[in-house]
């Protein structure tokens, strides 16, 4: 009797332990739309982020959204470099990124795309706050 209840509890707690593992992975992003005016506008030392999205889709392990507006005169961040691929849209201002020692200003409806591992960084160097939409994907190691 003893190691009947035994194995019921070591067949309860796989389980509760799949259960959970399950629960905290993400769920998958499916087709849908985001709304300009219901992404909220969190201040951030150097203007601004709405974070749009997070989430594992169909193809990829992981797709990012967000959109960061930068005010007047200020940086992203110091130049960086990651293994994921990004691609930035602007929206309004001009900026100026810096991708391997290179710089480049751009305004409206440029897009610029950051390679793996490419050292970058992007300011505002215009006079009003600079807005843009970042789109940054993760691929499954067997992908690659």
């Amino acid at each position: 009797m003893r190691s009947f209840h035994g194995c019921a509890i070591a067949v309860a707690a796989a389980l509760v332990g799949s259960l959970v593992t399950v629960g905290a992975q993400k769920q998958m992003q499916r087709s849908t739309v985001f709304e300009w005016a219901s992404l909220e506008a969190k201040t951030t030392q150097t203007g601004a982020r709405r974070d749009v999205m997070r989430a594992p889709t169909p193809t990829l392990d992981e797709l990012e959204i967000h959109i960061t507006t930068l005010n007047a005169g200020q940086v992203s961040h110091p130049p960086h470099q990651h293994p994921e691929e990004e691609l930035l849209i602007v929206r309004e201002g001009t900026v100026e990124t810096l991708q391997n020692g290179k710089a480049s200003r751009l305004g409206p409806g440029s897009i610029i795309f950051h390679s793996s591992n490419d050292l970058h960084n992007i300011r505002n160097v215009g006079p009003t706050p600079a807005t843009y939409h970042v789109v940054q994907w993760r691929v499954a190691p067997a992908a690659k």
